[in-house]
């Protein structure tokens, strides 16, 4: 082999694992972001059902022993 078809293999495997770490850091981007949006989705329901915080619940703490 010379060294100039082995140079081009070297890069041809480089310029694949390139391709292959970048596909894969895509597709755990997205990953994250439907993790993302599917726990805010989460979130916004539990607070929608909870129920509502009245203004007088607590305001009269006897402090008094």
């Amino acid at each position: 082999m010379s060294s100039i078809t082995g140079t081009s293999a070297n890069f041809g495997f480089e310029a694949l694992s390139v391709a292959m770490t970048k596909r894969a850091t895509e597709q755990q981007g997205k990953a994250a972001l439907q993790l993302l949006e599917s726990t805010a989705q989460s979130v916004e329901q539990i607070n929608a059902s909870a129920p509502k915080a009245s203004g007088s619940v607590g305001s009269s703490v006897d402090v008094y022993a």
